[in-house]
């Protein structure tokens, strides 16, 4: 028997179900028994289904979904390699099922049988940057989007885009590879295939559009002329572009960091401090024309319960403030935190609680759930056991 779910958030762990066939409804509700410990089977539309993969909030751990019930963008969803969860396709007899996502039959026996299967994991990236040239030159870098609110009012106004490695027999986060490329002095082109591809995404949307550079990139005086002539192809005004520059290699040289801000600011290129956190030994650098600063997510988890982390971020904020500039407040995964980030005077938030890493022909997913749901809950679904 099916019934309306109370107004609460949703356990991840729930069974999330894009179905209206009786015979996958019946399959999936008979999984269910089979598995230790029977979830909850939340009955979703597709636009829901979407919701809950791209949207604010814990991700469900796995979603079915019926055979041709899906949409073209909950489709592109699903197949993300970086998703969270995992989508099973209940494929009913002559139904073609979707390229790159795995199908049973409407079976509860082979349900339950692939939901319990762990999910592979990732394989270790190549251990050289050869490796990675190649996969520059092919074209093998990819984006996300993490979306970033304005605070006073809940409104979207950028996206950070994050660089991944989409190699046929793997996919690698940032982490598995930003250290090889700067080490092989691949920052710069890396930064431009990072560029090219987020600018791709965006199109026409007017929002911010941010991602990371390195200190060796961004140091290149050959760098503002080809990001410049990137951004007016692709049609987007250089005031909506913003460098984050990364804590990944110390400043030596202020003053040559100084001149490399200069530079870009002459394109109309502004620049992010990223990662400030609690006794930053880069505070000397708040001197330096930088557009805005990014507050560290492990100084924001730290603020419910550190006063230090507290002063130090309305510290951070008057003096942003009194420059002009732009405070994003990383980590924001939960209402306390939006509550506490706000009263401190931040500008921005990002993190969990906003939206997760999501492709860029998501961002419409992401736009719609955001608008639907407050931080960070869920509109309820039907829910069946």
């Amino acid at each position: 028997m099916l019934r309306r779910a109370r107004r609460s958030p949703l356990d991840p762990s729930s069974l999330v179900l894009v179905a209206s066939d009786p015979l996958v409804i019946a399959a999936a509700r008979d999984a269910s028994r089979r598995l230790h410990g029977p979830r909850a089977i939340q009955i979703v539309s597709g636009a829901e289904a979407l919701h809950r993969l791209v949207g604010p909030g814990q991700p469900p751990s796995h979603m079915v979904l019926q055979g041709g019930a899906a949409g073209a963008m909950l489709l592109s969803a699903a197949r993300d390699r970086f998703s969270a969860t995992e989508v099973i396709v209940v494929a009913r007899p002559g139904e073609e099922v979707p390229a790159g996502l795995r199908a049973v039959p409407a079976v509860g026996a082979r349900l339950a049988e692939a939901l319990a299967a762990p999910r592979p994991p990732h394989a270790a990236p190549a251990g050289d940057a050869a490796a990675l040239a190649a996969g520059l030159a092919r074209g093998e870098i990819t984006v996300r989007f993490q979306p970033v609110v304005r605070l006073a009012d809940r409104r979207p106004v950028m996206v950070e885009a994050l660089a991944r490695w989409e190699r046929p027999e793997a996919a690698h986060g940032a982490g598995a590879f930003i250290a090889m490329a700067e080490a092989a002095g691949l920052a710069t082109e890396l930064t431009l295939a990072v560029a090219r591809r987020a600018l791709a995404g965006l199109g026409r949307k007017r929002m911010l559009l941010s991602f990371n550079v390195s200190l060796s990139a961004l140091l290149r005086r050959d760098l503002p002329s080809r990001l410049a002539a990137m951004i007016a192809e692709a049609g987007v005004h250089p005031g909506d572009v913003l460098l984050e520059l990364t804590e990944s290699t110390a400043v030596r040289d202020t003053a040559l960091l100084r001149r490399a801000l200069q530079r870009l600011a002459t394109v109309g290129l502004g620049v992010l401090l990223d990662d400030l956190g609690l006794d930053d030994s880069r505070s000397g650098l708040l001197d330096l024309p930088f557009r805005g600063v990014k507050l560290d997510r492990a100084l924001i988890a730290a603020l419910p319960h550190a006063r230090r982390a507290r002063a130090q971020v309305e510290r951070l904020v008057q003096d942003a403030h009194r420059r002009g500039r732009v405070v994003i407040a990383e980590g924001v995964t939960d209402p306390l935190l939006w509550r506490l980030t706000a009263a401190a005077g931040c500008d921005l938030a990002q993190g969990f609680g906003v939206g997760r890493p999501i492709l860029p022909e998501a961002l419409p997913g992401w736009t719609a759930a955001w608008g639907a749901a407050a931080l960070p809950g869920r509109q309820p679904a039907k829910a069946s056991r």
